[in-house]
């Protein structure tokens, strides 16, 4: 099952900018500046006590230099129109749920299993979770907005009732 997506991108050069209206969005350096890519998607039709199975990011990306993308679970609200990177003020979780393996010019997926359950479980708020990687590299990836459906992020999911 899809889930309803909202993603951004937060930058270092332009603290108070919002990017929540761009068909793309990136992580690593990009024009001088540090970005990181957050995304949230609704978990909500996920009953209470379902066992995930299994939770499958995926997005069409674009890597140029240092491919690996670090995955961080979100620990703040933030909102796709308004959220800055001053605003954000680093609101994510130091541990790094799992690596991204750069997609070069096509589809990046990892398996965020345990971050969904325990979402589900109520063990953490689902805030979402953020990309990040070395400033020696960028990825690009095509967000909700982008207009050819196929290409926007996904996260599915499947879950089983005990």
């Amino acid at each position: 099952m899809g889930w309803q997506s909202r993603a951004t991108t937060t930058a270092t050069a332009i603290p108070r900018y919002n990017d929540g209206h761009s068909n793309y969005i990136a992580s690593g350096l990009v024009g001088g500046a540090e970005k990181q890519a957050l995304f949230r998607f609704a978990l909500d039709a996920i009953p209470a006590g379902a066992t995930v199975v299994s939770a499958r990011f995926g997005a069409r990306a674009f890597s140029l230099g240092e491919p690996a993308v670090r995955v961080h679970r979100i620990t703040a609200p933030w909102d796709e129109q308004t959220v800055t990177w001053q605003g954000f003020a680093a609101s994510y979780d130091e541990h790094v749920e799992a690596t991204l393996a750069g997609a070069g010019s096509d589809a990046a997926a990892v398996d965020l299993s345990e971050l969904v359950q325990a979402w589900v479980d109520g063990a953490h708020d689902n805030h979402g979770f953020l990309l990040e990687q070395a400033l020696t590299g960028t990825t690009s990836y095509r967000s909700r907005e982008h207009p050819n459906a196929g290409d926007r992020p996904r996260l599915e999911v499947c879950y089983v009732m005990p």
